[in-house]
């Protein structure tokens, strides 16, 4: 599932365990980092805030970050665990 990042560069999101997010990344993020980005839904964008867990570098120079939500509606988990099958 693609997603936004708020500074506008594209992430690409793995695995959603709870409240806990995987995603990849074009950059790191410090731990403890807020996180926000959108992805593109029916109606329009959603929007999402976390924090960072922690990144780790793989493969093609992208970055592994682990990330817990800060606020996450029933509807939105159920919205990204759809999408992310």
């Amino acid at each position: 599932m693609n997603l936004r990042l708020q500074s506008g560069e594209q992430g690409e999101a793995v695995r959603l365990d709870g409240n806990l997010l995987t995603f990849l990344s074009p950059r790191a993020f410090a731990p403890g980092s807020p996180i926000r980005f959108a992805v593109s839904a029916e109606g329009g964008p959603r929007s999402f805030e976390g924090r960072t867990i922690g990144s780790k570098r793989i493969e093609g120079g992208r970055f592994e970050v682990r990330m817990r939500f800060v606020n996450l509606r029933r509807e939105d988990r159920e919205l990204l665990a759809e999408r992310l099958g």
